[in-house]
Formats: C-alpha cells, sequence, structure tokens
C-alpha cells in the first residue's frame, strides 16, 4: 500500500475487480410441492442470528429455489469442498434435470420433510424458511431457521487447522474468480 489513495468501484458487484466481498459457495437443495428436488449453487450466504440459529442466502424471486422454499418452507444448504464447487457454474448454466449429473454429486433420501443434502458434501443443514426479504431487481433475501446442522463425523474431532482443511469451502471472488480458505490463524497468536 503506497500513498494511501483508493480507486471507487461500481456499484454493480459483477464489475468488481478486485472485490473486497467474497461469498461461500453453497449448494442449496430445494423440492416442489410433488417432492422433486432442484439443485442450485448460491454464493450469498451468511449466517443472520445465533439465536435460532439463523442462515441466509440470496436468490431471484423468480428462481426455482425461491419458489420451491416459499412453497415448501423449507431448504437445505449444503457445503461443498473448493473441488466440489469448481462445477458450480457448470451447473448453474445446466438444464434444472442435468444440475445434479454435472455436479457429479449425489442426493440423500429425505426425511421428515426436509429437502435432501448431498452425499458427499462434508457438512449440510436443513432449514425451516422464516422470512423473505425483497428487494430491487427481483432479488430476495430467504432467512431459514437451522433445524440440523451436519458434518461428516471423522472430521469433528480433528484440531481447527485439519479440520478446516476437510471443510475445504470455496468462496466466489468475481466472475471466473473462486479461492479456497487460506491459512486458518488464531486471532491471538502472533
Amino acid at each position: 500500500m503506497s500513498d494511501g489513495a483508493f480507486h471507487t468501484l461500481p456499484l454493480d458487484k459483477w464489475q468488481w475487480h478486485p472485490s473486497p466481498v467474497a461469498g461461500q459457495v453453497v449448494y442449496a437443495v430445494t423440492t416442489d410441492r410433488d417432492g422433486s428436488a432442484s439443485l442450485a449453487p448460491k454464493s450469498w450466504v451468511s449466517m443472520a442470528a445465533f439465536t435460532g440459529p439463523v442462515i441466509g442466502f440470496g436468490c431471484q424471486q423468480h428462481h426455482r429455489t425461491c419458489r420451491n422454499a416459499t412453497e415448501t418452507g423449507r431448504f437445505t444448504l449444503c457445503f461443498p469442498t473448493v473441488e466440489q464447487a469448481r462445477a458450480a457454474q457448470a451447473v448453474a448454466s445446466a438444464p434444472h434435470a442435468a444440475r445434479l449429473t454435472v455436479s457429479g454429486l449425489t442426493l440423500s433420501t429425505p426425511l421428515d420433510g426436509a429437502a435432501p443434502h448431498l452425499l458427499e458434501c462434508p457438512a449440510y443443514c436443513e432449514c425451516s424458511l422464516i422470512r423473505t426479504v425483497g428487494f430491487d431487481g427481483g432479488e430476495v433475501f430467504l432467512f431459514g431457521r437451522i433445524e440440523l446442522m451436519a458434518v461428516h463425523e471423522e472430521i469433528c474431532g480433528m484440531p481447527a487447522a485439519e479440520a478446516y482443511a476437510r471443510l475445504a469451502p470455496a468462496f466466489f471472488l468475481e466472475p471466473g474468480a473462486m479461492a479456497g480458505l487460506g491459512e486458518v490463524l488464531r486471532p491471538d497468536a502472533r
């Protein structure tokens, strides 16, 4: 950082380079009223409240993900590794009927009305929809109460650096750019 000057980025996230805002890549799984599953990659996901706990993600109101979640009141977020997330753009571009095949992942058998999860992803959460907030341009943010959070059993007993290396989350940076998690740091370590 030389002279402290800043360059103003346009107010269109798709044009931010470099983007200072990364979004974790997840696969949202929903079902329609008939129980047919739909898979969609999303990257605007965030915890919203410890109490609940509540998690949310951004979507377009006209997307099947939003329609299914609002009709059934349920969605599942699957947390892929960087390798599993490499297919996210291809999955998003594929016809809905081909998305699971393009992802190379396998759906679980859903239980108790929950949307299924992806068996190969190291973690997932089943959620009940509690609120949808609309924005300009047909964008929405769906908030869900986490009813179940699950992580592959072998990861849970590992030291932090090893556990996060196995979770290997992926982050969308800008079109055509994704990154994995870097070194796991402890705030009090120097």
